[in-house]
């Protein structure tokens, strides 16, 4: 296996919800780490090179001041003031296994399967309750392939948010940082995308991130 020594800018979380947490046997999220590199800009084209890749609708945070590790958990209240912006979003996830059929253990070496995420539209400058069951849908040229909620990101995406930088702090992480992003977890589950592909998120009916996968 591979890695990197470049900053990460984007926390990306996995096993959000209860069917994906018991699919694995996991008793809580994932989480896996992109750099700045892996941040692909709204409705453009990246390179589909993977034998399998997937798509997923994501609530992406961005961070306006740091959540320093602290001796007391962080709660709702105490995270809101570090968000920045609230955006929709598309994780691109494969597998550097040949198969995608993997144990927990390896599933975590694999980053999670991130490999990159879309930051589509800026659909807040703060945390809105209405983002705690927003309906989200994942299509691919012009298609719907799965409806789903916010809802499915631990019952709550800000939740995801708070248990994250709880899990840093338990785990020697440092914190979370300002301008770091967090892709919060899948609202719709894994679409499997094709070369040619245009895959689009709508979060509460907004056309909010789009991109064109080329061979």
């Amino acid at each position: 296996m591979q890695t990197s020594n470049l900053p990460v800018m984007v926390w990306k979380l996995g096993l959000t919800s209860t069917g994906a947490r018991e699919a694995f046997g996991a008793e809580e999220p994932a989480v896996g780490r992109l750099a700045a590199s892996a941040i692909m800009n709204n409705g453009t084209e990246v390179r589909h090179a993977w034998p399998k890749g997937y798509a997923e609708a994501e609530l992406v945070f961005e961070l306006g001041l740091d959540l320093p590790p602290t001796s007391v958990p962080y709660t709702r209240e105490s995270v809101l003031p570090a968000i920045n912006a609230i955006y929709g979003g598309i994780e691109l996830a494969a597998s550097r296994f040949d198969t995608t059929d993997l144990p927990l253990g390896l599933f975590v070496a694999d980053n999670a399967m991130g490999h990159a995420l879309v930051l589509g539209k800026r659909l807040s400058t703060r945390w809105e309750d209405r983002f705690g069951d927003m309906p989200v849908t994942i299509a691919t040229n012009g298609e719907v392939q799965e409806n789903g909620s916010t809802v499915r990101v631990l019952g709550n995406p800000l939740d995801a948010l708070v248990w994250l930088a709880n899990w840093l702090c338990e785990n020697g992480e440092g914190g979370l940082r300002r301008e770091q992003l967090v892709a919060s977890g899948s609202c719709t589950g894994a679409t499997l995308v094709h070369p040619g592909d245009v895959v689009v998120t709508e979060f509460d009916g907004i056309d909010a991130a789009r991109i064109t996968l080329v061979a």
